[in-house]
Formats: C-alpha cells, structure tokens, sequence
C-alpha cells in the first residue's frame, strides 16, 4: 500500500509535463550525460523521489537546477524515474544496488534510449551518448589505433597508432586540411617541368589534375606521420 501511493503521486507529476518525442536529448545534453552519467542517474533519482508529493514541476525545477540539461532531455529522466519507480520499486528500495541496476536496465533503458535519441548506428556496442564517430565501428571509447589517421579511441589525441601515411599533406603539418588543399588548388593542371609538379602530383601521372585531387580529397582532416 505504501508503493503504491507513492507511484500514484509521481504518475501525476510526471504526466503533467507533457509527452516526449523521440531524440529530445541534443547533442550537447548527450555528451554531458556522458561526462557525468553517475551524477546524473542520481540527481534524477533523487528529485523523483524528493517530488513525490509536491507539484508537478517539482521534478523538472529540481534537475534544471542541479543539472545543465535542456529541458525536453529532463523529461526523458522523468520518465525514466518513473518506470524505475513502477517496476522496480522492491529491487530498488529492499534489495540491492545490483538488483535494482538490472532491474531498471532490463525494464526502463530502452524506453530511456529512445527518448533521448541515444542509438549505436555503427554496432559497435556504443552508442552515440559516448561514441564520437557512431558512423565508423572502428572508433568508439577505448578502441585500439587502426593507423587510418583517425581518433579511434575518442579521447581528443592523436596517438602514434592512429596515425597514416598521407601522401597529400604538402606543408608538412601532420594533417591533410584547408591550406594543402588551397596550395594544391594553386597547382592544378601543373604539367611537365612546372617547378611544384612533384608537390602536387600524387598519383605520379605526370599532371596536377583530377587523380591528384581525389587522392587530397579521400586523405581529408586525417593525422598523417
């Protein structure tokens, strides 16, 4: 009896705030839940269980207030709170931090995920809360350098491992950007004995053309050695 008043208190807040759509968490709420996924759950937890009887944006005041979320992302917390607290109510308040961890992995995270926008599009068992690139399955927290020239493990460094061989890096910077293609640009249709031929000419053809600029092109905003 006691539950099940709490939950019928905390089914009326939350269902007051209106409904959530797929994806209300940006890209910028993503990465801060997942710099501070602990702190999050908690203070989520937390005001769901401080709120129950209080007003209706009793729960949305206190996570705006302790968390630098946008507010459609705070309501998928809600919700979220909300389905622990129906499903999980004798995991979470008798048995043990484990029990209700599964619990509510097994009952609410994937409602969760599709609240917030959180997919792993390339399967490599992280999704884009902390995958950096979920379009290549080779990057993700913690993978191993493949030397394509790419942060595979998402930690903002390029490490000896990650690096390639760029053939179109033409000053020499440890990067294909902007200012190789500019000085490649400055040396298109070179051919013959022009004095940059060999700088521009990557495909060994003898011309500065069209080969030379999809090879620049495919070797774009990589780390080169």
């Amino acid at each position: 009896m006691k539950y099940s008043y709490i939950f019928s208190l905390l089914a009326f807040a939350l269902s007051t705030t209106g409904s959530i759509a797929q994806g209300n968490c940006s890209t910028v709420d993503l990465e801060y839940i997942c710099q501070n996924t602990e702190y999050v759950q908690g203070i989520a937890f937390q005001c769901g269980i401080d709120c129950m009887a209080e007003e209706a944006d009793c729960l949305e005041q206190c996570m705006l207030e302790a968390l630098e979320l946008s507010m459609p992302c705070i309501g998928c917390f809600g919700e979220q709170v909300l389905c622990i607290v129906q499903n999980c109510s004798t995991a979470c308040f008798s048995g043990t931090e484990a029990e209700c961890a599964e619990c509510a992995l097994q009952n609410c995270e994937a409602g969760f995920n599709v609240c917030a926008g959180i997919v792993d599009e390339d399967n490599d068992t992280w999704t884009n809360l902390c995958d950096c690139d979920d379009s290549n399955p080779v990057i993700y927290p913690g993978a191993d350098g493949t030397s394509q020239g790419l942060d595979n493990d998402c930690n903002g460094l390029i490490t000896n491992d990650e690096l390639t061989t760029c053939s179109a890096d033409i000053n020499g910077d440890n990067i294909t950007g902007t200012s190789d293609l500019l000085h490649f640009l400055s040396l298109f249709n070179c051919v013959g004995d022009c004095a940059d031929l060999e700088t521009g000419d990557f495909s060994g053809d003898g011309v500065v053309g069209t080969a030379d600029l999809l090879i620049l092109l495919s070797e774009f905003g990589l780390y080169c050695h």
